[in-house]
């Protein structure tokens, strides 16, 4: 098996790479669960009244389908890897490294400043041996290590860090980039436990995983390999109840749950359905409160709310949005409950733009991460560059929606940029989108 071979081979086993595979199987599993657990379910496991509804339910269907027809037809239907149009010709890889070194030192300095801080406000070993023992709540942890704008929002340079790491040493070699990729995912392991943030671990570990598959691999012709990359799925799903569990295990159950509950795995696998299920209910009930839809993309974009100086022109743009995050969390309060506080991405845009408008933005952005999947494919740098974080987001669509808040934008941003900066001439570009193209 040659080279290009060996890499579409890899493709076709990771069928749930494509968008409307992660969406459909996801977003599907979420509503069906949303909707057939009994109110009582609700009441016992998550102390909140059900709001999902056939309603709800049925403008679910209607996300999925939409979103499912604008991906297809923004990826296409031909094969997309051919060897003939190799993607390592048009990039320049010091200029692709010159940018993961800029972007991981950038996520370094962010880390120490908030450690700095943290110190500074009296956080020692000895709080730290109290968290571990049981001693303390690790969402005490917050007091010393509260965030601050600017700052350690520049610790998500991390994402494009590993993007660009993983381009890098996959194709000029691993050993340029794999200290650092190792000392950021330290980081991240670190804040998911201290912080009491998973998102820190994850964010990092799965475009790590796409981009993985953007290469030719050798292991397509071992049968059990190719066995366990086709259920990826089912190994990912043990995988991440697993590493919930152990971290609820310091977040809640150490400190609190333990005294209540009798099985730490039974008590994570409900708690963990929980967060899913109660994000969709979340929405179902932001529908019913909000009566007339937003019409502003607060939840689908809503790091225009927290960016500093554009939020001003923002919210006098949209001067009729009296929201905010403790408003948002009075309402969960008054008529939900605040501890499972995720809004639900999937419906979210049907908050913002009533049910019209939240079918078309899924339809448009099926569009756009169909085409990201095709570009990905064809290991054209903005596809590899862009999809890892669009895979990401897809992952996160039932609790919220990664790609629209302020911790999404600063990996966003410095990526697009790095897109178009780490290839080699705009001439170049061009003849290379136009053969990838015409080879579809």
């Amino acid at each position: 098996m040659n080279e290009t071979d060996n890499n579409l081979a890899a493709r076709e086993l990771a069928w749930w790479l494509h968008p409307i595979a992660i969406f459909v199987g996801l977003n599907g599993l979420t509503g069906a669960a949303a909707f057939f657990a009994d109110s009582k379910i609700y009441m016992e496991l998550w102390r909140t009244p059900k709001y999902f509804t056939e309603f709800t339910a049925l403008v679910t269907v209607g996300v999925i389908i939409l979103f499912s027809v604008g991906a297809r037809l923004g990826a296409g239907t031909h094969a997309y890897y051919s060897g003939e149009f190799e993607w390592r010709g048009t990039v320049s890889f010091p200029r692709a490294l010159a940018l993961f070194k800029l972007s991981f030192w950038l996520c370094m300095m962010a880390y120490a400043v908030w450690i700095a801080l943290g110190v500074s406000r009296g956080l020692s070993i000895g709080v730290l041996k109290q968290i571990f023992t049981g001693g303390a709540d690790v969402i005490a942890l917050r007091t010393y290590l509260e965030t601050v704008p600017g700052v350690t929002t520049c610790t998500q340079f991390g994402i494009a860090a590993v993007v660009l790491g993983c381009i890098v040493g996959s194709s000029v070699g691993w050993r340029l980039v794999r200290g650092k990729l190792v000392l950021l995912f330290l980081f991240a392991l670190v804040r998911a436990l201290l912080y009491s943030e998973r998102l820190a671990f994850l964010e990092l570990a799965i475009p790590l995983l796409v981009l993985y598959f953007a290469e030719p691999v050798s292991w397509t012709r071992h049968r059990w390999l190719r066995a366990l990359v086709r259920l990826a799925p089912l190994a990912g799903a043990v995988f991440v109840y697993t590493v919930f569990t152990s971290f609820e295990y310091f977040r809640s159950w150490s400190s609190y749950y333990s005294a209540r509950e009798s099985n730490l795995f039974q008590f994570g696998f409900w708690r963990l359905l929980g967060y899913y299920v109660t994000s969709a209910n979340n929405s179902a009930y932001l529908i019913t409160r909000i009566q007339d839809s937003l019409n502003a993309p607060y939840f689908s974009l809503h790091f225009l709310w927290e960016f500093p100086i554009l939020n001003v022109y923002v919210k006098d743009l949209f001067h009729w949005v009296h929201f905010d995050y403790d408003s948002y969390m009075n309402l969960l309060a008054a008529g939900a409950n605040p501890e499972f506080n995720n809004p639900g991405g999937l419906l979210s845009p049907v908050v913002d733009f009533g049910v019209v408008g939240g079918l078309a933005y899924w339809g448009i952005f099926g569009v756009l991460t169909g085409y990201l999947y095709r570009l990905y494919m064809t290991n054209h740098p903005l596809g590899m560059c862009m999809y890892p974080v669009a895979f990401l987001t897809l992952t996160e669509v039932p609790r919220y929606l990664f790609w629209g808040e302020g911790r999404a934008f600063p990996a966003l941003a410095y990526l697009l940029l790095s897109a178009f900066l780490m290839v080699r001439s705009a001439t170049r570009f061009e003849s290379f989108t136009q053969a990838k193209l015409q080879a579809d």
